[in-house]
């Protein structure tokens, strides 16, 4: 690990920690209940982005890789037009128009909740995506469009969620939205605006499925985490090259499976609908069964215990013992570590515990 002083916002404004391995860098306020940024900012600070120019990984290429920023500076923009930046999340508070087209940005990501964003993507862009309200969005592609993502905020129930109309990106060709299992449906008829779309990727509750037979064009159809698909249109409506379904529902699946005519399908994890209400709320759905189980067991025991707690060393006990349970999991893989610190949070949501539970699973955890 490696400390240095930089003039973020002001002369020696900041201290950057450096550990080896980690590619990313947090830029924010510091918010209670969320993770505390790597650097803390206000959201209407002006940051000086060139304090980046000197940090490279050992090869030689800038560091870091990746960043994550909430706030209303857009310098990052002009200093991305001659020092590249492989993945940026940017979360604006205020009403804000941007420019994008001329930065060396690969992958874009916009988090919508505090006020519109007029955008125009980067002219080289591999991908954009959009999360939280997209009804504040307004974006144009100037180059081909790229893969997009859209990831709506949702409610327990209501209306299906629908994409707003995007004609900046009718060119689109790729297509990914996720909302979850048991939450507002996605309206799929709302993916018609986009007529040339040759991929479409969906994740959750979906309403409307008839509606992609219009996508005349697809290629590629993939289904993740989807209860019911129950209304797909047949598989040879479409000339498929690739069919994906992972976590979807059982009857659906188990009929697709028998179908023939797509060249290489992928059909996994059929779940009965009861999966879904009872199992996939946890960060476990897509473990392993037998992994799933055992740490499932020990997130009961965990919530359980925390639950009744009356003092923080109850509460850190509880939470030492999930992860010491998780520790016992052979082959715990990242995206099941990455599970794992998601569980140690919804255990600690909403609890006076919240971070500390952040260092207690680093402390405990051997994985």
């Amino acid at each position: 690990m490696t400390t240095s002083r930089i003039s973020l916002t002001g002369p020696d404004s900041h201290t950057l920690v450096r550990e080896p391995g980690v590619g990313i860098v947090i830029i924010g306020p510091a918010l209670p209940g969320s993770r505390r940024p790597d650097l803390v900012v206000s959201a209407t600070d002006t940051i000086d982005w060139s304090v980046f120019d000197p940090f490279t990984v050992p090869a030689g290429y800038p560091w870091p890789r990746v960043f994550r920023y909430e706030g209303d500076d857009k310098g990052f923009l002009t200093w991305a037009t001659r020092r590249p930046i492989e993945t940026f999340t940017w979360q604006p508070h205020a009403a804000l128009t941007a420019d994008a087209s001329a930065a060396q940005l690969s992958r874009l990501s916009v988090i919508l909740r505090d006020g519109p964003l007029n955008l125009v993507l980067p002219a080289d862009s591999h991908y954009f995506s959009a999360a939280g309200d997209l009804s504040l969005l307004t974006v144009t592609a100037p180059g081909d469009c790229p893969p997009l993502g859209f990831f709506p905020d949702t409610q327990p129930t209501g209306p299906p969620v629908v994409l707003p109309a995007l004609p900046g990106l009718v060119d689109a060709r790729s297509v990914d939205v996720a909302v979850p299992p048991l939450r507002q449906p996605f309206d799929c008829a709302s993916l018609l605006q986009f007529p040339g779309l040759t991929r479409v990727a969906l994740s959750g509750s979906l309403t409307n499925l008839p509606a992609l037979a219009s996508l005349r064009h697809l290629e590629v159809l993939e289904f993740r985490y989807c209860p019911d698909l129950a209304d797909l249109p047949p598989l040879d409506t479409w000339t498929l090259s690739h069919l994906l379904l992972f976590n979807t529902d059982e009857t659906t699946g188990k009929r697709l499976r028998a179908a023939a005519g797509v060249p290489s399908m992928s059909i996994s994890q059929l779940r009965k609908p009861s999966w879904f209400r009872t199992e996939y709320g946890l960060p476990f759905s897509a473990w392993t069964p037998r992994k799933a189980k055992a740490a499932t067991k020990a997130y009961r025991t965990a919530a359980s215990a925390i639950g009744k707690a009356t003092t923080s060393a109850d509460a850190e006990e509880a939470v030492r013992a999930f992860v010491r349970a998780i520790n016992a999991l052979p082959d715990v893989e990242t995206t099941e570590r990455e599970d794992a610190g998601e569980a140690v949070a919804l255990l600690t949501t909403g609890t006076p515990y919240a971070q500390a539970a952040e260092t207690w699973f680093d402390d405990e955890r051997d994985f």
